[in-house]
């Protein structure tokens, strides 16, 4: 789904273990043989429950079962299961549950959003937290979402702030200029907040567009007119939606609805950690 490097695993480990566990091996207990579950205490989608299962391997831990990522499950329901010496349990338990609690948060938070939405699909945005991008892309696909835009590279979408450096003339020329030459194997797409802008881009040939942060009546409208005048034009929602009013959004005839809401009000779930001898 999403492809974690070594590099990266090391990296989460080293957070919480830059050198050793003073606790654990000051009280000389990491050479017994123990048990560690992860529980779910809430109705939960399970996601990055592979890249834990790495961190627990690769500080020496010989046995992990777990539940894959998508999976949803109940209250009470083991996430991973692993056995090994408590030292190597010890040195993964925190920087395990931290992941999982933040992504199945996500993934569950996408996947009510989705279950909302229903047929028409979901999509979120690359404003998740700085340096948390890989975990957010695969919490949100666990969910049943998928990646809007991954990076600046990837598309062609054009902002106001982009609009406004340039005479609107001199950017009409332009996009026809581009649809003919480099931009011919690419969709261009235009973020628009007005009908009116989004008829003045559609009468040049651009036929993606996100409508960012119109009310949904509005939305209604401009919709039905542009679908009727241009039956190949895709349209895309986007702007303060989340789970209270996705479905509104969904039924209004869109072909997609874009959001940030799984980063920015998904609670991290909770899940209880336990570590005993076997």
């Amino acid at each position: 789904m999403i492809h974690f490097t070594e590099y990266e695993i090391d990296r989460l480990i080293e957070e919480d273990l830059p050198y050793f566990d003073l606790t654990t091996d000051s009280l000389g207990i990491g050479n017994i043989d123990a048990v560690m579950t992860f529980t779910a205490r809430e109705d939960l989608v399970v996601s990055c429950s592979e890249e834990v299962a790495r961190i627990l391997r690769k500080v020496g831990v010989h046995y992990v079962e777990m539940v894959s990522s998508g999976k949803s499950l109940k209250s009470g329901e083991v996430i991973v299961k692993a056995e090994g010496k408590a030292g190597s349990l010890h040195r993964a338990w925190k920087v395990c549950q931290n992941i999982l609690e933040y992504a199945c948060g996500i993934a569950t938070y996408t996947n009510l959003m989705v279950k909302e939405a229903g047929s028409v699909p979901l999509f979120t945005t690359r404003k998740s937290q700085p340096g948390f991008k890989k975990i957010a892309l695969k919490s949100v696909m666990s969910g049943g979402a998928h990646p809007h835009r991954l990076g600046l590279s990837e598309t062609f979408l054009i902002f106001k702030n982009h609009r406004n450096l340039l005479d609107e003339k001199v950017l009409l020329k332009r996009i026809r200029e581009l649809q003919k030459s480099s931009m011919a194997e690419k969709q261009i797409a235009v973020e628009v907040d007005s009908f009116e802008d989004a008829l003045t881009f559609a009468k040049i040939g651009v036929r993606l567009f996100q409508l960012e942060k119109f009310p949904v009546k509005t939305l209604l409208k401009v919709v039905s007119i542009l679908k009727e005048n241009y039956p190949d034009i895709r349209l895309f929602a986007t702007g303060g939606i989340k789970l209270e009013n996705v479905k509104e959004y969904a039924t209004a005839g869109v072909d997609g609805v874009i959001t940030t809401a799984p980063f920015y009000y998904a609670n991290p779930a909770d899940i209880k950690v336990n570590i005993e001898t076997i």
